[in-house]
């Protein structure tokens, strides 16, 4: 090898030196973290096809919002095959929503609860698209209606997507959304002063 390579090469090693620091630092997640009143908020994305089983049938004016708080710290205690306790869910539904005859909203601070087991499969692998720091799948309990299961995106930019699938089984032809299998979406921005519900 010259000299004139040797150089070149030294040169190379300390730009990607320079530059490793940058990119990992676009990955670091504990800028999601929520501390004090700060939270994400964000509504339910408004579509049909995304409400089904979540909200009350018959009321089109009807918006359902969440509240998400994370501690993305526990995110590397997956591996204990203990469920930890990544954030908690609460909407804004209390007054109209599926539970609000127990005087309940459908998420009342839920614990967003790890899947450690996904850790060891290579679900836990799968990449949903540009733009995306992290995703993980979670168990999240509503007051009212059993156990759903969450995908949680952390985007690049600092917002999330929180995606909700309700399991039910088949349900008859006249069944109300309560007994409906349901799947919901919402992008959630950061607000330091919380969501207002």
């Amino acid at each position: 090898m010259t000299s004139r390579a040797i150089v070149a090469l030294a040169r190379l090693s300390v730009a990607l030196l320079a530059v490793l620091p940058l990119a990992l630092g676009c990955r670091n997640l504990d800028r999601f973290d929520t501390k004090g009143q700060a939270a994400f908020c964000g509504q339910l994305v408004k579509a049909p096809a995304f409400h089904d089983g979540f909200v009350p049938d018959g009321q089109p004016d009807f918006i359902l919002s969440m509240k998400l708080t994370l501690d993305t710290s526990q995110l590397s205690s997956f591996s204990n095959d203990k469920p930890t306790q990544v954030g908690a869910l609460t909407s804004s539904d209390a007054e109209r929503g599926l539970c609000s005859g127990g005087d309940q909203a459908l998420f009342e601070s839920s614990p967003v609860r790890g899947i450690p087991q996904l850790d060891h499969d290579t679900l836990s692998t799968l990449a949903f698209g540009e733009g995306h720091d992290e995703d993980f799948f979670a168990w999240v309990d509503s007051t009212c209606l059993g156990t759903t299961l969450a995908l949680v995106s952390l985007l690049r930019k600092g917002d999330v997507e929180l995606r909700l699938f309700k399991p039910a089984a088949l349900p008859p032809p006249e069944a109300g959304p309560a007994e409906r299998p349901g799947y919901a979406l919402f992008y959630l921005k950061r607000n330091e002063k919380g969501c207002g519900f």
